[in-house]
């Protein structure tokens, strides 16, 4: 099985603990595209169930079974059809199944699709588990950023980043920073202006976005007193990137995003 990352640090971190047999029990894979990740997880969930000698063997049914993902050993969490949201009885259930014997693997692996999606009162209800965790059981948590999960959580896992370490300093973090900056305390005009750049390049605008949400997601955690303003904005970013995949007029789409973050603080 050919390893997923040409990410050196991660490739040489993954194939050590993987071969002194020593898997970590929680895993934090964070970066912006959702395969990469989601790769990685099933190569380090297939590497635990792997019954072979050199893991992952791709020969054993173990290693069968998790390619054609139906190894019952390896489950797969999201948020229910509808929701935007993993629920706290998602992972109260899931807590409950951590401690079920593994059906034929030496490993039971569970891996958190969107694991930001998780509210305060999921991820409190997983770090029970993560504090405590069931021998032989693997959790692997995928996100864009781990800055959108408690810290107690990100505490408990190995990370494994594959986003740049200068992701945070980049030009389009530094605007979603003035542009929050703006919407809490300046005026439209100046938003317009921030965001015209952007009306050449759907890609910049994209980026714009995602890291409008990691900017969001880290003013929360420290606690920001216009938070529901924030949270709000929060929400309104999924439907901006749904937007801008259709042919919205660029131009119509900044304009869109200034007058309906203004309306936030109204």
């Amino acid at each position: 099985m050919i390893f997923p990352s040409e990410n050196p640090r991660i490739k040489a971190s993954v194939q050590s603990f993987i071969a002194s047999g020593r898997i970590p029990h929680a895993i934090m894979i964070e970066g912006e595209a959702a395969t990469l990740k989601d790769d990685l997880a099933m190569y380090i969930a297939t590497a635990a169930v792997c019954e072979g000698n050199s893991k992952p063997c791709s020969s054993c049914s173990g290693c069968h079974l998790a390619e054609v993902g139906s190894h019952p050993d390896i489950s797969r969490i999201s948020a229910l059809e509808g929701k935007k949201f993993l629920s706290v009885a998602q992972i109260r259930e899931l807590r409950a199944d951590a401690f079920v014997k593994a059906h034929q693997a030496p490993h039971r692996v569970f891996i958190l699709e969107d694991a930001h999606r998780m509210n305060e009162q999921a991820q409190n209800a997983l770090l029970k588990v993560l504090e405590e965790p069931p021998k032989n059981v693997i959790f692997i948590l995928l996100t864009p950023s781990k800055t959108l999960l408690l810290d107690t959580i990100i505490s408990r896992c190995v990370l494994l980043s594959m986003l740049d370490t200068e992701q945070e300093s980049s030009e389009h973090f530094d605007i979603a920073n003035e542009f929050i900056d703006l919407l809490l305390c300046g005026s439209e005009y100046d938003m317009l202006k921030l965001l015209t750049p952007y009306e050449k390049s759907r890609t910049d605008a994209e980026e714009f976005l995602k890291d409008l949400s990691l900017c969001i997601a880290s003013r929360l955690k420290s606690g920001s007193a216009h938070a529901r303003v924030l949270d709000k904005l929060f929400d309104d970013i999924k439907y901006y990137l749904e937007l801008l995949s259709t042919n919205i007029n660029m131009s119509l789409l900044t304009s869109l995003i200034v007058s309906r973050s203004k309306a936030l603080i109204n």
